[in-house]
């Protein structure tokens, strides 16, 4: 039936072939993140009310007040006009916009944190690939300590999303699988999920609570706490030579398989992991909703090398994992 999902691999098992997923904004769409078409739409039209909560709570300067209204809708206008679908990529172009455009990107991306959810209750659940993903990891489990085992599965993740959704996840997924015994297990799970890398290449808007503090509990409303945390944000030139950067270039290069899911392959990412001058035999699979064939030749060509095809399919990140992970 349409919009329903059953699981039912009984012969899968726990992955064992190095694999790396690339995340782009797409691959958090089903949770209720928006793409960067609709982060865009978001930014010019609906970030306003947010600021100017800001104002009316922390700036009694009347003057202050007037000159950062003006800034903000300065900011919005020249944005929209701009007709750049990418704000990273708009704010390195225009780093004098550079502080109101985190905080607009973190007011977003908060917001639908707060708006989406996960699981059955994922906006688009019949593209829920977390749950694929989960059950592939730790379908063999079947005893109360089995959680020693999650990062035997050799998956790492590089994200260029701000959000915490796929982070949030697996720390719930875990915990919540072995609820039993998961008081006296903390520490052990959370070494668990942290052998497993996560890194988010521009930063995220802000540490769950399992992973640093100050933190900032998921799903928060973005009204009270999203100007403290936009500081944790990098847009493309401050996030280039960082340790995240660095690491994530040493998970490619150790990878045997390679999966893009719901990105872009836009040229400044694929340029900050080196790609394609770090491949070597990888194999390299990508999603490519809602493109045509000649869209996805031009996506394929510059990561062809002599030893292997990319295969770059017109299919959802849940369809292409269920067809090649």
């Amino acid at each position: 039936m349409d919009g329903l999902i059953v699981y039912s691999y009984n012969l899968l098992l726990m992955i064992k072939t190095k694999t790396v997923l690339v995340l782009g904004a797409g691959a958090s769409y089903p949770y209720g993140l928006p793409l960067a078409k609709e982060l865009r739409k978001q930014i010019c039209f609906e970030f306003a009310p947010y600021f100017e909560k800001l104002l009316e709570g922390r700036e009694r300067n009347e003057w202050r007040r007037k000159e950062q209204r003006e800034h903000l809708q300065e900011f919005t206008k020249a944005f929209f006009k701009s007709s750049d679908r990418s704000i990273d990529v708009w704010l390195v172009k225009n780093p004098i916009f550079t502080q109101i455009g985190k905080q607009a990107i973190s007011s977003m991306i908060l917001n639908g944190e707060h708006k989406g959810d996960l699981r059955e209750k994922a906006p688009h659940h019949d593209q829920d690939w977390y749950s694929y993903l989960w059950q592939r990891m730790t379908d063999e489990f079947t005893q109360p300590d089995d959680y020693k085992h999650f990062s035997e599965n050799e998956v790492d993740f590089i994200t260029f999303n701000y959000d915490r959704s796929l982070d949030q996840f697996l720390y719930e997924s875990l915990t919540y699988a072995f609820y039993d015994v998961y008081s006296n297990t903390y520490k052990e799970i959370i070494e668990q999920l942290n052998k497993r890398r996560l890194i988010h290449v521009y930063g995220q808007i802000g540490p769950l609570e399992w992973q640093g503090s100050p933190n900032l509990p998921y799903g928060k409303d973005p009204n009270s706490v999203w100007p403290r945390f936009a500081s944790h944000l990098k847009i493309i030139y401050e996030a280039e030579h960082t340790s995240e950067v660095e690491e994530a270039r040493k998970l490619i290069q150790k990878a045997q398989r390679i999966f893009f899911l719901g990105f872009g392959f836009a040229k400044e990412n694929l340029e900050i992991l080196q790609i394609p001058n770090i491949l070597e035999s990888q194999k390299i699979y990508g999603t490519a909703f809602g493109l045509t064939s000649i869209e996805i030749a031009k996506i394929s060509a510059p990561l062809k090398k002599q030893s292997y095809k990319p295969i770059i399919k017109p299919l959802n990140c849940l369809q292409l994992l269920r067809e090649y992970l």
